[in-house]
């Protein structure tokens, strides 16, 4: 059986919430996975490893482009004018 979305954009709501759950929580990627994961499709236990796999990565990504676009704020401030 094949993992059924609820939404054409759960996917992507759900790596925000893997990435929210992560920052705020602290918790892990793999714990963030399984506690999200029943609110964004149907039938969650039908969740293929290679789909695991690329659903954790681009969370890993988001993650990162957070903490670059962190450290990119607080190093200068720009002058307006």
């Amino acid at each position: 059986m094949r993992l059924k979305w609820m939404r054409q954009t759960s996917r992507s709501g759900l790596i925000a919430a893997i990435v929210t759950r992560v920052t705020v929580k602290g918790i892990s990627m793999e714990e963030a996975l399984v506690v999200s994961l029943p609110h964004y499709s149907v039938n969650p236990e039908a969740l293929s490893q290679l789909e695991r796999k690329r659903i954790l990565r681009d969370a890993r990504d988001g993650l990162k482009r957070i903490e670059e676009t962190r450290r990119g704020g607080t190093g200068r401030r720009r002058m307006r004018g």
